[in-house]
């Protein structure tokens, strides 16, 4: 029984230290205004919009965030679509803009909104598909955009 508790709590331990302390939402940021910035890009640039909802303080947030940022998910990224990371907080932060986008939120974050360039809705994330982000590999992300993102885009 012993080294029952003694395995679960490392491997516990050992998920907590893989969980990264990369934060990809600016609390200070305005959302709308980057959302209306990106819209233009998306424009001109012939991409789409890809809002990445969540919080600093959720792991699987924080995961993705960190994925995105990875050079070879950021170039499958910005060869799509322009990204913009809108801090929801703790549920308590830019809910003008979650309700605007179908509240992808609702069954947990993070959540992506898949935007046309005239600030159209193409996909969201509507059941938290995402919400266990820190269980995916890189190899598992990739393979999600490809079948959920790129068929819609390409």
């Amino acid at each position: 029984m012993k080294k029952l508790i003694l395995i679960s709590a490392l491997l516990f331990s050992f998920n907590g230290w893989a969980i990264t302390d990369y934060k990809p939402y600016d609390e200070n940021a305005n959302a709308e205004e980057q959302i209306s910035d990106a819209l233009e890009t998306a424009k001109l640039n012939n991409r789409y919009v890809l809002l990445q909802m969540g919080g600093n303080w959720c792991p699987d947030c924080r995961t993705l965030g960190e994925y995105f940022s990875r050079p070879d998910i950021k170039t499958w990224l910005n060869e799509r679509v322009v990204l913009v990371s809108v801090d929801v907080g703790e549920w308590d932060r830019n809910l003008d803009i979650v309700e605007a986008y179908e509240n992808p939120i609702s069954e947990g974050i993070p959540a992506l909104v898949l935007l046309d360039s005239e600030n159209q809705i193409i996909f969201a994330t509507l059941a938290g598909e995402l919400a266990t982000a820190r269980s995916m590999s890189k190899i598992e992300l990739i393979e999600w955009l490809n079948k959920k993102i790129d068929p819609l885009i390409n």
